[in-house]
């Protein structure tokens, strides 16, 4: 094969050709990401119980939902969060398995539980995706934290409405709740109590299971839809009757009002209340391209928004991502630039020149193969390539070197290039075979680490065998060109 490749130009530049084009036509379509993809692992069930506590969500459904659940195939690890009104059952499957059986696997499990409460909702299952923050807006100017609010939850509804942003959250505010407030002179006047109010409401605002109907054509679960969800379904609510027989609304009597649960939740940004707005994207999705969808979006913002209202982006996650393929770039052409010098000084330009090619030929295999196996470009995947960057200039100088030495001792252009690569390549090898014992173990790490570690010895890998069939088969061919004319510097003449 080297023989092939030395003698044939054709060949040899044809292969060159092959993969700097369709590294080239790869180079747009890697999506750039923070941290490698990694596939989804955990099953989410929620089940509510409105008006329960922490412990009697605890008792009335953690209690019954793990038996159920352990039963299950590939079950790793299973836990149960008890919240006000809802438990959150977390279950992980063991690694190598299949997601969507084992949601399927769980959900059924859950299902089947017929021991809840009346006042249980239905449980609701999902796979939990994992997702990628690309960066979040500090929105600050309004005092009041509703006016605040309902200005981010317009702005995030119109960043949603790009089709290179997914998601967006809100943060900076606790739970809103409807507040009722009753005068002291009020009660008095009509003769009630909070006791008399609290069971009022608790009769006309519900949500409850009313059981199961069965006919001849199936049955068809009742339930009692009635709960109030805004002040003015609230303010309807019927208390009492004054003493001309009309009757007496809450509304007529109560302040009610939505407000935040809990002033201490509060975001500040410089000093100033803040609603913070986050953007995520899914895993499908580039994060420098979504950043500069919300930049854009961003600049036309903050030329409408009304005065006393600022946007400011208070966290970056891309900037990392910049800042890594910075580096690459610098220290792949600094890399070029020296093996460029070092080898002119000794060898000539033209021998010099196709040394330096092995290294933007590797790499644009390297990303042509990344693109086809769907990895993307990554703080893991970025420090492969950069450790590759010694590695592979590291054969193509020992190749150059041989082939250089056998041409001095007299064989011809052709031989040299043969020969001299043939010598060096179990020693080339053997070097390849002993990098890849040492970090290869490291994708056979297990756990979340281990998900995420093992995509640097993939890459690197194949960085370093692009290398190998670039330093074997495209190398020895343009250096056979080269040592037909040699250009020995003064200096390789002098130190001779």
């Amino acid at each position: 094969m080297i023989r092939l490749f030395a003698a044939h130009p054709t060949a040899a530049n044809i292969l060159m050709l092959i993969i700097m084009v369709i590294g080239l036509i790869s180079v747009p379509t890697l999506q750039r990401d923070s941290f490698p993809v990694i596939p989804p692992s955990v099953v989410e069930v929620r089940v509510a119980y409105p008006g329960a506590s922490p412990a009697e969500v605890e008792e009335a459904i953690c209690t019954r939902v793990e038996d159920p659940i352990q039963v299950v195939d590939y079950l790793g690890e299973l836990s149960c969060v008890a919240r006000d009104n809802v438990a959150i059952i977390s279950a992980e499957i063991v690694e190598g398995a299949d997601i969507n059986v084992f949601y399927d696997d769980v959900k059924s499990a859950v299902d089947t539980i017929t021991t809840f409460p009346d006042k249980v909702d239905k449980p609701t299952s999902r796979i939990v995706e994992r997702i990628a923050t690309v960066a979040s807006i500090a929105i600050t100017g309004p005092d009041d934290p509703a006016v605040l609010f309902a200005y981010a939850d317009a702005f995030s509804n119109r960043l949603k409405q790009h089709p290179m942003i997914a998601q967006t959250r809100i943060a900076g505010f606790s739970g809103r709740e409807i507040s009722i407030d009753i005068p002291a002179s009020a009660l008095s006047r009509y003769g009630l109590s909070i006791d008399d109010i609290a069971n009022t409401l608790a009769r006309n605002s519900f949500d409850l299971p009313a059981g199961t109907m069965e006919s001849s054509e199936g049955d068809a679960l009742l339930r009692f839809v009635g709960e109030r969800r805004t002040p003015e379904e609230f303010a309807n609510i019927p208390l009492t009757a004054s003493a001309l027989g009309a009757e007496v609304l809450l509304g007529e009597v109560a302040d009610i009002s939505v407000q935040f649960s809990n002033d201490y939740e509060a975001s500040y940004f410089n000093g100033k209340q803040a609603a913070i707005v986050t953007v995520t994207k899914t895993s499908a999705q580039d994060a420098l391209r979504v950043m500069d969808a919300m930049v854009g979006i961003l600049e036309v913002e903050r030329s409408n928004a009304p005065e006393g209202i600022s946007l400011d982006i208070s966290s970056d996650t891309t900037s990392n991502i910049r800042d890594r393929l910075r580096i690459i770039t610098d220290n792949g052409m600094q890399g070029l630039v020296l093996v460029f010098l070092v080898m002119w000084v000794f060898f000539g330009f033209r021998f010099s020149f196709w040394v330096a090619m092995g290294l933007p030929v590797s790499f644009l295999g390297t990303i042509y193969v990344m693109q086809v196996f769907g990895l993307t470009i990554n703080m893991i995947t970025m420090v492969a390539l950069l450790v590759a960057i010694g590695l592979l200039m590291d054969d193509a100088i020992v190749i150059s070197e041989n082939i250089v030495s056998r041409r001095q001792k007299g064989d011809s252009a052709l031989n040299a290039a043969i020969n001299g690569t043939k010598q060096v390549l179990p020693g080339v090898v053997s070097s390849f075979l002993t990098t890849a014992m040492i970090v290869g173990p490291l994708g056979l790490m297990a756990g979340k680490i281990g998900a995420v570690l093992k995509f640097l010895p993939i890459v690197l890998l194949i960085t370093l065998t692009v290398s190998l069939f670039e330093a074997f088969l495209i190398l020895p061919h343009h250096l056979k060109g080269a040592l037909k004319k040699p250009e020995p510097s003064r200096f390789s003449q002098v130190i001779s």
